[in-house]
């Protein structure tokens, strides 16, 4: 298991593109669908800095209003960054979010 970064500060890229996307954290999404979204998110915040300073932003915000939720999206979005990196290296991984393992129980094949 990864070990997710104490501080937002060093959460690496595109973590705050995933975060900050419409992407709903509690569905499942490709990795083509990932960086669709993270494509049509860094845009809208172009200026440079601004992608940090707004998720930084966001996280304050829900930190304030209790940031449960924050802080599961913020790990949904820390997993699917890990898995998108995984995919540019040409290791397997599991396309939706999954552990590797739970993805070869439930797959048709079944555990190898």
């Amino acid at each position: 298991m990864s070990r997710i970064p104490l501080h937002p500060e060093q959460d690496p890229y595109p973590v705050p593109a995933l975060y900050l996307s419409r992407l709903d954290h509690e569905s499942l999404y490709s990795n083509t669908e990932l960086r669709r979204a993270i494509a049509e998110t860094v845009p809208e915040l172009d200026e440079p800095g601004v992608l940090g300073r707004r998720y930084a932003e966001a996280l304050r915000q829900a930190a304030a209003r209790g940031g449960g939720m924050s802080e599961v999206r913020r790990r949904w979005a820390l997993r699917m960054a890990e898995d998108l990196a995984r995919d540019r290296t040409g290791e397997a991984h599991p396309a939706t979010g999954r552990p590797a393992a739970d993805r070869r129980a439930t797959s048709p094949g079944g555990a190898s």
